[in-house]
């Protein structure tokens, strides 16, 4: 059997080094959590109104990690948009969509 990178052919790799973990912080800008406050404040308080008072933690959860997930993929999709168009331009020319790109590329193999 054929062995790529240590592990036999076919096999799914799933390899995610802490050392690349900044990347991926910054790349969907949780460094900056001042967007997921944006979408935070309304959403909690539509769900406090819609709870009539108290709604249970297994909802803040979810409505929480729903924020954060769409706050970040976000930022992502943009990223992926302005891809060309981001190095030209001063305030965002260090943004950190290559450095995550290449580090999900080496580490993450789909399809398996």
């Amino acid at each position: 059997m054929r062995k790529v990178d240590g592990h036999p052919e076919g096999t799914a790799t799933v390899q995610f080094p802490l050392r690349r973990l900044p990347d991926f912080i910054a790349l969907g800008r949780l460094d900056r959590p001042i967007g997921i406050y944006l979408l935070l404040w309304p959403t909690l308080w539509a769900l406090w109104i819609a709870a009539e008072g108290q709604p249970s933690y297994k909802l803040i959860f979810i409505f929480v990690m729903g924020v954060i997930l769409t706050r970040t993929g976000g930022c992502i999709v943009n990223d992926y948009a302005d891809r060309n168009f981001d190095g030209q331009v001063q305030r965002t020319a260090n943004r950190p969509w290559l450095p995550a790109v290449s580090a999900a590329r080496k580490h993450w193999r789909w399809p398996p």
